[in-house]
């Protein structure tokens, strides 16, 4: 690979190795680096690292601090044909912050060009960095394996679990550090409940997580209730949401080729956009008496009133809302017992989505969380087949709640929709809700849900 700019000295030269300080201008970055691909130019790596691994934060950071980290220097060999310059087999990411921060002209695009020259106008960025410089790769390779290849024994890097990155960073007084610490707590929460997914978390920017939940009125708006730790001042359900809402808007372009939720915004803007997300309706509506940390996403203990069943999806804690003002299929307090994905993204879109704006398509999120629910409940009691259709689908998890010693509404509304496909609540009838001739209304649907509400909670206390 050439270098993309410096002249080239004639005479070969032996370096010295060991550890010194060197000009970033003399350093180039790996194309063999793992982190990708090998690559040509440092154009290109450059471009793969801008595009794949947050260089942008990183810059920001090293902007901020004016410095890199005491605690690690770079892990460099010299560049075959180039006396006097090096390639970065360590810390690859840090030397291409450098280099930009340095030379913003470098950058892919031009959006990130004007970043980072509005970084490095009031910044003091590092302009000489300590190194290490190896011999060649096999030299530095067992030094580069020990810090990234896991603990290995204990002989390699052992990263905080998350009580103890939790610890670290609640013991920092640097604000900074306690927003970063809300944000992870944040994509942490909503990838554990599966309303988010791993590889949706990874395109996520955390520093911009942290400027929106750093502005008091955005807070407050997304029903949160401090500015260092997860505290909800409404409900659960609808608190998760409002997150999720923000999160991925912050990684799902627009139209334009824009992101809504962007780090390029001002106090002002951020507010702005909470306050349209307030008039959208897509804000949290109901507070609780107590602000308070949110609820897990499991089953409660058994209660009294439900002797008969493993665990109760019931709270008890706060007082149901009036059935006839709830929006949507169900309100935050119908739980889902389990990790599943798919029946928790349901759920998440049932709490989501207003049955007087789109009513077929909650007729058909309604029929998909049912059917879901039952297939789950058959897997559990080894009763599945793929080649089930409905009807015996049905007649399946009917059987399975009578062996379980099921009684009352929870075994008569399935009984009932296993024993005729043309009951009104039967998946055969909410799956041609279409063909009906009218449009389903927001009573009919709640309705529909009620009647299926006691069948779905047996099925989920046993998952």
């Amino acid at each position: 690979m050439a270098p993309d700019t410096f002249s080239q000295a004639s005479p070969e030269l032996k370096e010295e190795l060991g550890d010194r300080t060197l000009s970033v201008n003399r350093l180039h970055l790996d194309p063999e680096n793992p982190r990708h691909t090998p690559l040509e130019s440092d154009s290109e790596v450059i471009a793969q690292l801008c595009n794949e691994e947050l260089i942008e934060e990183l810059a920001n950071d090293i902007a901020t601090r004016g410095a890199l980290s005491p605690l690690d220097v770079l892990g460099v060999i010299p560049y075959d044909g180039h006396p006097g310059h090096f390639i970065a087999v360590e810390g690859n990411r840090r030397t291409c912050a450098l280099i930009l921060l340095l030379d913003p002209s470098r950058a892919p695009n031009r959006e990130l060009q004007a970043q980072l020259r509005r970084l490095t106008a009031t910044a003091k960025v590092p302009k000489d960095v300590k190194v290490h410089v190896f011999a060649d790769r096999e030299a530095a390779k067992p030094w580069i394996d020990l810090r990234h290849l896991g603990p290995q024994g204990g002989r390699g890097t052992r990263e905080w679990n998350a009580d103890q990155k939790t610890r670290a960073a609640g013991s920092n007084r640097n604000t900074s550090s306690k927003a970063n610490k809300l944000a992870l707590e944040v994509l942490d929460r909503l990838v554990n409940t599966g309303l988010l997914t791993q590889e949706q978390r990874d395109k996520v920017s955390l520093t911009t997580i942290t400027r929106y939940l750093g502005t008091p009125g955005v807070r407050a708006l997304l029903g949160l209730g401090s500015a260092s730790k997860l505290v909800y001042t409404h409900e659960t359900g609808e608190v998760d949401l409002a997150l999720l809402k923000l999160v991925m808007d912050s990684i799902t372009k627009q139209n334009d080729d824009t992101l809504l939720v962007n780090s390029r915004t001002n106090s002002e803007d951020r507010l702005k956009y909470a306050t349209t997300l307030k008039s959208n309706n897509q804000t949290p509506v109901t507070p609780i008496d107590n602000p308070a940390p949110p609820e897990a996403i499991t089953a409660t203990l058994p209660v009294a009133s439900a002797p008969d069943t493993k665990l109760s999806l019931v709270k008890k804690k706060r007082t149901p809302r009036n059935p006839a003002q709830i929006s949507t299929l169900f309100d935050s307090s119908f739980m889902v017992p389990c990790k599943d994905r798919v029946l928790l993204r349901l759920r998440a879109e049932a709490l989501s989505m207003r049955l007087d704006d789109f009513p077929f398509a909650a007729n058909y999120l309604l029929r998909a969380f049912v059917e879901q629910t039952m297939i789950l409940f058959a897997k559990k009691r080894g009763k599945y087949s793929p080649e089930m259709n409905d009807h015996k689908l049905t007649q399946v998890c009917m059987n399975e709640l009578a062996v379980l010693g099921v009684t009352g509404k929870a075994l008569t509304v399935i009984s009932k929709a296993a024993g005729s496909r043309d009951q009104p609540y039967s998946l055969h009838s909410l799956g041609h809700a279409v063909h009906g001739g009218s449009i389903p209304t927001r009573p009919h649907l709640r309705a529909l849900f009620d009647t299926w509400e006691p069948s779905l909670r047996a099925m989920l206390d046993e998952l």
